[in-house]
């Protein structure tokens, strides 16, 4: 085991990026178009060219083509998220949609066209106008995707660093200035002095599932401790799944006739959604399991037998990752795409993220946030919405960079002072070296408490409290007796402080929201509140405390009013 006494490497470049999936090499791509002589740095704390999430997903894409309103797809997410939808933001990414895509298309990766040759769409969530395009090979969407990013990677000769968690940002005079962390495997203490960070390391989460694992929010950590807000904190990606393994392309399936089934065989999203049946959102189809289950109707099955053979044949995966799975599947007498497998609700991330305008800016100078780490959902999902968003908002930050740089990168002193680089240096080696409460036992206990049904799904006042004091008892008595004992479960042990603010965030702001919105469900609020909640969650840290505030979606200046609600198509029961 190396110590951090010995070991130190420093670099300086004019931007750092926290994370080389999507969003960060669309940033360090477009920001090596801009000004080729700028020193761009993209660490990861997995492999440089791992791609991010991306590489699991099948890879298709919501843009606006030239022949599509704007504004007819604005309105849709309005409605789609109960009015909690920054309207000039989603305007401004839309615009950028179509011009990404057509730029994955030139990278090589390949799309379905109509015979008019526009992009062919599948609609999406019963919404009258978003679509996702679809990739012309099933299965290996993803991955290419992420082999021609990196190729432009290679290409634009970008500094990348892989196994690098970063564990602390500097600032100087209200700017950041770089950022601490060290190698996951040798243990060396790494320095970066950069005139702007951009953090694009995803959302925080559980590591409830192989293809979520890595999303444990340090990035949102990082931008909280230096100062910038987080919102949307009170809603989680809790998805439905096979029991027994994982599957992309529900999205796809259910508007093609695949549907969700009880133990008596009845298709019972009609209870719940008469308008659109099955063909909604899954977290509506989470909480109607939820309520299914909780009446004695479950387990839970998706049942594809209705697909048309062409259909089938449509979606079918032809390589990549979901070739090899649906053929280990086969073997063992499983044919997702003919007949039913048993499907269960799974939290697997936070809806929330960092506050950041158009063009990535935080409140914080200096530091950005694009793709997965900014707040953009408002607790439901569209397919194809991430690697839509993963591009545009690293495309746009890379301009709102380039314009920082311009007017103020030849004022930013980035040197850190040794004696600051020391003790933090020092104080990673004190927990490096530290043996202690293994961190695998107190990320189960996070784990115990959040993923029930009461506390993930179905909510109230009650089950958040009782999970609440639970998480303050972890972070009092658990987390400051971690140890590691190397540098990979160094790693572990951040991910998992990450974990635990998460956590903390999402309990606390579903505590507030007293209504039910999106994919928010209190059981002891069952119905929608426009005059106290149409409004977004914000955090931030004030004096070491954790600080939250409501803050009013601006109606007035908006373009579109609030005139329909998604959440209405859903019958909940009426609170007793």
């Amino acid at each position: 085991m190396k110590d951090f006494q010995m070991d130190c490497v420093n670099i300086e470049t004019d931007v750092l990026i926290i994370g080389a999936g999507p969003s960060g090499m669309w940033t360090a791509k477009h920001l090596k178009e801009l000004k080729p002589g700028l020193q761009v740095t993209v660490v990861d704390k997995a492999g440089a060219d791992w791609g991010g999430l991306m590489t699991m997903s099948e890879g298709d894409f919501d843009a606006v083509t030239p022949e599509e309103n704007i504004d007819e797809w604005v309105k849709d997410l309005v409605y789609y998220w109960d009015g909690l939808c920054d309207q000039e933001l989603m305007e401004t990414l839309f615009r950028a949609s179509y011009d990404r895509l057509c730029e994955y298309e030139k990278l090589g990766c390949a799309y379905t066209r109509k015979e008019d040759g526009n992009f062919k769409g599948i609609p999406q969530r019963g919404l009258d106008n978003v679509k996702l395009c679809i990739t012309k090979v099933k299965g290996t969407g993803g991955e290419d995707m992420r082999d021609s990013l990196n190729k432009e990677m290679r290409r634009l000769d970008i500094q990348r660093i892989g196994r690098i968690m970063v564990t602390e940002l500097l600032q100087q005079d209200g700017h950041i200035t770089g950022a601490v962390g060290f190698h996951v495997r040798t243990g060396q203490f790494y320095s970066f002095a950069a005139k702007a960070v951009v953090i694009a390391c995803g959302r925080g989460g559980w590591k409830c599932s192989y293809g979520k694992n890595t999303s444990t929010g340090e990035g949102l950590l990082l931008a909280y401790q230096a100062g910038a807000e987080l919102c949307n904190m009170e809603f989680a990606e809790v998805w439905n799944v096979p029991k027994l393994f994982s599957w992309e392309g529900q999205t796809v399936l259910l508007p093609l006739g695949a549907k969700f089934v009880n133990a008596k065989g009845e298709s019972f999203m009609e209870r719940y959604s008469p308008v659109l049946k099955g063909n909604t959102d899954p977290h509506y189809t989470t909480m109607a399991m939820a309520m299914e289950t909780k009446a004695g109707r479950g387990p839970i099955y998706f049942d594809t037998s209705d697909l048309k053979e062409e259909d089938r044949e449509f979606v079918q995966p032809a390589a990549g990752w979901q070739l090899l799975n649906h053929n280990k599947l086969k073997n063992i007498g499983i044919d997702f795409f003919r007949g039913t497998t048993e499907w269960q609700p799974q939290i697997l991330s936070s809806f929330g993220g960092i506050v950041a305008d158009a063009y990535g800016r935080t409140k914080v100078k200096g530091l950005y946030a694009v793709g997965r780490s900014r707040f953009l959902d408002a607790g439901v999902y569209i397919g194809g919405f991430d690697l839509s968003t993963t591009a545009t908002t690293g495309y746009l930050a890379a301009e709102g960079i380039h314009q920082y740089l311009q007017q103020e990168g030849s004022a930013i002193s980035t040197q850190p002072s040794k004696e600051d680089l020391e003790t933090k240096r020092s104080l990673l080696s004190e927990q490096l070296q530290k043996t202690g409460v293994n961190g695998k036992e107190v990320l189960r206990k996070i784990q115990e408490l959040v993923l029930p049904y009461n506390v993930s799904i179905l909510k109230s006042e009650k089950s958040l409290n009782s999970a609440l004091h639970e998480l303050q008892q972890i972070q009092k008595d658990l987390l400051p007796e971690m140890g590691s004992g190397d540098a990979h479960y160094l790693m572990k042990c951040k991910e998992i402080e990450a974990i635990a603010i998460v956590t903390e965030m999402f309990l606390k702001a579903s505590l507030m929201r007293k209504e039910t919105r999106g994919g928010h469900y209190r059981e002891d609020y069952p119905q929608r509140d426009d005059q106290n909640w149409l409004g977004w969650i914000k955090i931030r840290q004030e004096n070491g405390n954790m600080k939250l505030h409501l803050e009013p979606v601006p109606l007035k200046t908006y373009k579109h009013p609030v005139e329909r609600y998604y959440q209405d198509n859903f019958q909940f029961p009426k609170k007793a």
